[in-house]
């Protein structure tokens, strides 16, 4: 009769080990602590508490927009996904080492090698989400501030001009491109500056017209033609713009206010889109409803929108289409390129409330990233990044001023380049001074509102003798 060979149970070291490494992939050094191997332990828990404590501290003293501002500069951002896989083979080390421990005798089961590989998995995860979520940061910056994937023509034209110096109030231009490829020259159908004041944690924000004729270009002449062409003429005639169309549009655009223009972000409209949908789509309280049939779509009768659009007055969730159609839309009746311009500020504003409204945009955070990579060129200094952000957090609704350049600091002109905007430079740098004052002082909105009359007092009632 053959004998039976008896497999030991291996369930009791098992679940041990397993127990083990579990505790050490929380924080490297339990499991060995578990273990009863207290150098072990020490030397594994010891820096693992030193760089919990030392994490705790940076997200508690930031906020999350403060830390991604900081985070995405490119020294800092290698630096942490380099310590990011040092921690991992950190805790697999901790949690290899509790896992085998030779205190623990005996051959390991099926439990044990299914168990352990679980908890290599668990602690792997996140490591490598954190990865994907950096190199998707990474991307994104260097798409936005190098111009990585549309080449060093799209941004042509940096700025030059001066730095803003520690308390002054910063200017940027926000432009944005009608940039389909159905059009034969990009034209900057949006053009807005916007002027951060960090002694006030204010925001001035200043739509320019795009039918601007007789623009200054800061050098004594004159750009005759629509404001919204300057851009591309000036890159399609280096000779006469060597330092390139989005530097004339700066140079032309401070000259009219009489201000500097710092830095510019230049944004595409279908990326714009995508942004919008990342985001979850934006809210938006329409004061005044209106009927466009001549809206084209902007390229997106595809996706089932046709030509048209109309919106009635009050709280709206829009979608991305719909958003870039509220801010292009200019033809319904009552409505024009001043109200378009004061209907894209609100959008600006909406999406900003939107994509910093706290934790729920985690996991559409890459696609995020990748739709402002898409989207976004700038010339912003990333040095700059963390204070911008900390200014733009204690700016809220109520401390954004918003102004639209129209009548009568313009005037409507028939010419040879079609209905224009002739300007009043005196008046439109009259009213610049007021919207972008000192640093520390409110800023002044135009038209400058009238105050509100007083009540009449009303006399006491006379008290009524007794009989």
């Amino acid at each position: 009769m053959q004998a039976t060979r008896i497999r030991p149970d291996t369930r009791p070291t098992d679940i041990r080990r397993l127990a083990a490494a579990a505790l050490s992939a929380v924080i490297p050094g339990l499991g060995q602590l578990f273990n009863g191997r207290r150098r072990l332990a020490a030397l594994f828990l010891v820096p693992s508490l030193i760089l919990f404590m030392l994490g705790v501290v940076l997200i508690g003293s930031q906020s999350p927009t403060r830390l991604v501002a900081w985070v995405v500069a490119p020294q800092v951002l290698g630096t942490l996904l380099a310590l990011n896989m040092l921690i991992l083979a950190w805790r697999l080390l901790a949690v290899g080492q509790a896992f085998l421990d030779t205190n623990r005798t005996g051959p390991t089961g099926r439990l044990g090698i299914v168990g352990i590989v679980l908890i290599a998995l668990l602690v792997i995860v996140p490591h490598v989400a954190v990865y994907r979520y950096g190199t998707s940061l990474g991307d994104m910056f260097e798409k936005v501030f190098t111009g990585a994937v549309l080449g060093a023509a799209d941004v042509k034209g940096a700025s030059t001009g001066d730095v803003p110096k520690d308390g002054e109030r910063i200017n940027v231009l926000l432009v944005g491109v009608d940039a389909l490829k159905t059009r034969t020259e990009n034209l900057t159908d949006t053009m807005m500056v916007a002027s951060l004041d960090p002694v006030g944690h204010t925001v001035s924000m200043l739509s320019v017209p795009r039918d601007l004729i007789d623009t200054p270009l800061g050098n004594g002449d004159v750009y005759a033609p629509k404001l919204n062409s300057l851009m591309h003429y000036a890159d399609t005639h280096p000779k006469e713009f060597p330092q390139g169309g989005m530097r004339a549009l700066e140079d032309a655009i401070g000259a009219l206010l009489a201000i500097p223009i710092h830095y510019y972000a230049r944004i595409d409209f279908v990326g714009f889109v995508k942004m919008v949908d990342v985001v979850g789509g934006v809210d938006v309280v329409v004061p005044r409803g209106f009927d466009d049939p001549t809206y084209d779509a902007y390229g997106f009768q595809k996706n089932g929108y046709g030509t048209g659009y109309s919106i009635t007055a009050g709280p709206h969730h829009l979608d991305g289409i719909n958003a870039l159609a509220y801010a292009r839309s200019r033809k319904a009746l009552g409505e024009s390129d001043f109200t378009r311009q004061a209907r894209q500020q609100q959008i600006l504003i909406a999406l900003r409330d939107q994509a910093t409204r706290g934790g729920s945009l985690l996991f559409e955070l890459p696609d995020l990233l990748d739709a402002v990579g898409e989207t976004i060129r700038s010339d912003v200094p990333v040095d700059r990044l963390p204070a911008l952000a900390a200014i733009m957090e204690e700016v809220g609704r109520d401390d954004v001023t918003n102004v639209v350049i129209r009548s009568p600091l313009v005037h409507p002109k028939k010419t040879r380049f079609g209905d224009s905007q002739a300007p009043d430079l005196a008046r439109i740098r009259a009213m610049a001074a007021a919207l972008f004052s000192d640093p520390g002082t409110p800023p002044k909105p135009w038209p400058t509102p009238k105050p509100t009359k007083a009540p009449k007092a009303t006399s006491a009632p006379k008290a009524t003798p007794r009989s």
